[in-house]
């Protein structure tokens, strides 16, 4: 199984696992998550990084979602990328959190999994006017 580890500021991870707990009715498997606070020092928040890593990965790799691409939770997550152990995800949204969750275990690789991951999380983005739109062009035809 893959390890989840989700890193971002201010208590968002916390908030984004419980979320998808939530909606999935069920307790995420192999996933933690670590807070980057204002005033927490930098190794204390590296160590609980590598401390999340160690704790989740039984060797099919891990992926590590942050909330933004530059930001302090993502800049520290990139120290431990390694090429087929360790992948890090940027942008985090709800989507892309409850798909993994529910597909982690389904014998993908990790490079595979996060790629998918990638693009399921770009298309949950959207400009709710454009989708409105095309939809009700469609049911005009």
């Amino acid at each position: 199984m893959i390890g989840i580890v989700i890193v971002a500021h201010f208590g968002l991870a916390e908030k984004f696992l419980d979320a998808a707990e939530k909606i999935v009715r069920k307790k995420p498997k192999n996933t933690v998550t670590v807070s980057i606070d204002p005033g927490k020092d930098v190794n204390e928040s590296k160590q609980e990084i590598i401390k999340a890593i160690k704790k989740v990965d039984e060797k099919e790799g891990v992926l590590i979602f942050t909330d933004m691409f530059g930001g302090t939770p993502c800049n520290m997550s990139l120290a431990f990328l390694k090429e087929g152990k360790v992948e890090v995800l940027t942008g985090l949204n709800l989507p892309m959190l409850i798909e993994v969750l529910d597909i982690q275990t389904n014998g993908r690789s990790l490079n595979d999994l996060a790629q998918y991951i990638q693009t399921l999380g770009q298309k949950n983005i959207c400009l709710a006017s454009e989708v409105l739109n095309k939809k009700s062009s469609n049911t005009k035809n």
